[in-house]
C-alpha cells in the first residue's frame, strides 16, 4: 500500500478527472482496470486521488509505447 497522504475524490471528481462515466469506471472496475473504491458509509464510496493519478499516468504511458 502507498503511505501517501492522498484526498479522497467522489464519483463526480473522478469521472470529470479521467473523462469516464460512471458506468464505464464500473466496467473497468469489474475487470480489474480500474482502482478499487473505498467504502465511506453504507451509501457512498470514494477513490484515493494518488490511484486515480496513477492509473491516468499509465494509460498515457501504455499509450506512448504502442
Amino acid at each position: 500500500m502507498n503511505n501517501q497522504i492522498s484526498r479522497i475524490l467522489r464519483v463526480r471528481e473522478v469521472c470529470a478527472r479521467t473523462g469516464l462515466c460512471r458506468v464505464t469506471i464500473h466496467t473497468l472496475r469489474r475487470n480489474n482496470d480500474f482502482p478499487e473504491p473505498l467504502q465511506l458509509s453504507p451509501g457512498a464510496v470514494g477513490w484515493l486521488e494518488h490511484e486515480v493519478n496513477d492509473w491516468i499516468a499509465r494509460r498515457a504511458s501504455e499509450r506512448s509505447a504502442a
